[in-house]
């Protein structure tokens, strides 16, 4: 500190210097005061100045003044007069130093300034004149701090306005490197805060901690005062002392209400404090377990930085999160992008049996596309009632190729899916693109199901296949003579492609429906029996001779072995038992399993020219069973010839249809 010495001490020198004063020529008010002192044995020095002060004798103060003595001169404690007269609320004798010149920054041995004397004491009008007189407010107080933020430590509004106004460096900080503005919210002082806004501090300003006045007032829960900081200036997207930005704290506690807050004063939801950081505060809020955060986030109209939520719709399918994407649905999120294999987001829920979040997408109109077509193409039976319970139409064909879901899940042999598409109203009089219709294709492929409830709806059970017959068709049927007589006959029907396909359950359908039985091809000259027995299908060879093909009353079991052979009821017990003589060497009778296609009570065989009482023919073959001599040991041309005695009864206990099984 530079002290000011206007007049030089004179200590004992004061006679000295009065003897000077009265040489010169006129009585100045300067004489008259040295003349006073004179008179009063009172040496005009610095020292006397000091005692008059500590003894506060205002007209020995003044008249020392006026005579110009030293104003800087310091007691034992370090204090120069005007100290004193702050120290002891002496206004007339500090206006006079004031007025004096005497030095208003001078400090005591303890570095504290007068004017922080007189803020200790709450002395405004003394505090104020220094203020006048220039006094800086950067000084010390008595216990080390600094005056002004002492002051607003204090709550001394006044005081502070009035150093604010003479000038204080509102960018001021505290002994600790606070700035005014976080002593004040520090101290409390909610009062002050406003003010000090309002006479230029500065609230972008951090403490010595790293903290925004923004931090400052969440930790004091001054909640109302953080929109009003932001608006004043401080920074929503500063970071505090920990490196992260309020959001990305407010995302780590899981508050809502504050980043709902944030948001508000403008925090940017897509900010980084690097641009190598991984995750937003907004990404953060997404991969948190907490939906209420994102929920924050939409409703204060937060969006990614390309503005495009659909990728994070996806983000909330692949990690199975159906709240985020509730969430985000609920903001008007659409699921418009395709994904990596070309098929949109509930193309792909569908394909990866998410149900919840078919219904999810479903239920806030996302749109089907090709799910259930898609979904029927792939046998999904529990996919595709959920995507008819929420609506999707089922009759969905694909342009150009006039594909249809009916049609594919008919094509993978869906029986059920198929069956449930025609129950919900899918279009069944269509022409596919293997160029037949709908009923042609279940016939093909075996789907009784569906053939069944065609037919209820009634689908023709004889309607004739549309020639010529596609090579995409022909795929569909069983390989072998069917397809052969598709693409080179005429007239089969579908009962004899239910036939050489072996599905039982199809080809009872069509009949229970009226189809023909015996109708023929035109060149082969085929029927469904023919089929049947071709293919060793007793069931379907009983079918067709009005039997039920799965549940049987009686059979014959013949052994080659024991030359015998046996009736059998439906639960194996023996009711018939014969001796019998079949194929001799050369002429074996063929073992397997055969049906009674037709019975003879007289019948002359067309190759041997010999009578055959009570005939009855296997499997539509060229040998059967018949009355003939039974030697005991193998003597026929292939033929099961049972004694005379017998014949009659066997021939009264069976019908046609009944299934003939020949064991070695």
């Amino acid at each position: 500190m530079v002290l000011h010495h206007r007049n030089p001490p004179l200590g004992k020198c004061g006679v000295l210097l009065l003897a000077a004063m009265l040489a010169v020529g006129c009585d100045t008010p300067q004489k008259q005061a040295l003349k006073k002192l004179a008179r009063s044995g009172i040496d005009p020095s610095g020292l006397s100045l000091v005692q008059a002060l500590r003894e506060q004798d205002t007209v020995r103060t003044a008249l020392l003044l006026e005579a110009g003595v030293y104003t800087e001169q310091r007691d034992p404690h370090g204090r120069t007069p005007l100290a004193i007269a702050v120290g002891n609320h002496d206004l007339p004798s500090a206006f006079m130093l004031i007025n004096a010149h005497a030095n208003v920054d001078t400090t005591l041995a303890n570095h504290a300034c007068v004017l922080g004397i007189a803020v200790e004491r709450g002395d405004a009008v003394m505090a104020a004149a220094l203020l006048n007189a220039g006094a800086r407010s950067d000084g010390l107080m008595p216990d080390g701090d600094k005056v002004l933020p002492w002051a607003i430590r204090q709550g001394r509004l006044e005081l502070v306005r009035m150093m604010m106004k003479a000038g204080a460096d509102p960018h001021l900080k505290d002994s600790r490197g606070n700035p005014l503005l976080h002593v004040a919210m520090e101290s409390g002082r909610r009062d002050l805060t406003a003010a000090l806004i309002q006479l230029g501090a500065d609230p972008g300003a951090t403490n010595a901690a790293g903290e925004t006045t923004i931090h400052l007032a969440l930790r004091q829960g001054w909640i109302a005062a953080v929109a009003k900081l932001a608006a004043a200036g401080a920074d929503p997207n500063a970071a505090g002392p920990d490196g992260r930005t309020l959001l990305e704290q407010a995302v780590a506690e899981e508050n809502p209400q504050l980043i709902a807050l944030l948001l508000s004063i403008g925090a940017d939801p897509n900010y980084r404090q690097n641009p190598d950081d991984a995750s937003t505060p907004l990404q953060k809020a997404f991969d948190n377990r907490n939906p209420a955060l994102l929920e924050a986030f939409l409703t204060h109209g937060a969006k990614p930085v390309d503005g495009n939520w659909n990728a994070w719709l996806w983000r909330a399918f692949r990690k199975r999160d159906l709240d985020k994407a509730r969430l985000l649905l609920s903001h008007a999120v659409q699921a418009s992008n395709l994904g990596p294999d070309g098929l949109r987001l509930l193309e792909t829920a569908a394909h990866a049996n998410a149900c919840d979040f078919v219904k999810l997408l479903l239920d806030y109109g996302c749109p089907a596309g090709r799910m259930l077509y898609l979904a029927s193409a792939r046998g999904d039976h529990h996919m595709v009632g959920l995507l008819l319970a929420c609506g999707v139409s089922p009759g969905f064909t694909l342009i150009p190729t006039r594909d249809t879901a009916l049609s594919a899940a008919i094509r993978g042999r869906h029986d059920h899916v198929a069956g449930l598409l025609v129950q919900q109203g899918a279009h069944t009089h269509l022409c596919l693109p293997e160029g037949q219709t709908v009923f042609h294709l279940a016939i093909a492929t075996g789907c009784h199901r569906t053939v069944q409830q065609l037919l209820a709806s009634g689908a023709n059970p004889n309607a004739p296949f549309v020639l010529p017959v596609s090579p995409t068709f022909l795929r569909q049927v069983r390989p072998g003579v069917m397809r052969w007589l598709l693409k080179m006959d005429r007239n089969v029907t579908p009962l004899m492609v239910a036939t050489d396909s072996g599905n039982v359950r199809t080809a009872q359908a069509l009949v229970h429906a009226g189809a023909k039985i015996h109708v023929r091809t035109r060149f082969t000259e085929l029927e469904p029996l023919t089929l049947a027995t071709e293919r060793k299908d007793v069931k379907m060879m009983r079918l067709f001779l009005g039997r039920d093909p799965f549940n049987e009353e009686r059979s014959i079991e013949i052994r080659l072995s024991e030359q015998r052979a046996r009736l059998l009821d439906a639960w194996n017990n023996e009711i018939f038992s014969t001796r019998i003589s079949t194929g001799r060497r050369g002429f074996e009778t063929p073992t397997g399993e055969y049906v009674i296609t037709n019975k003879h009570r007289e019948w002359t065989s067309t190759l041997y020219h010999a009578s055959m009482p009570y005939f009855q023919r296997l499997s539509c073959g060229n040998f059967g069973l018949h009355q003939g001599y039974v030697p005991g040991y193998p003597a026929s041309h292939g033929c099961i010839r049972v004694p005379a005695d017998m014949a009659a009864k066997l021939f009264s206990l069976t019908q046609t249809g009944d299934r003939v099984t020949i064991l070695p």
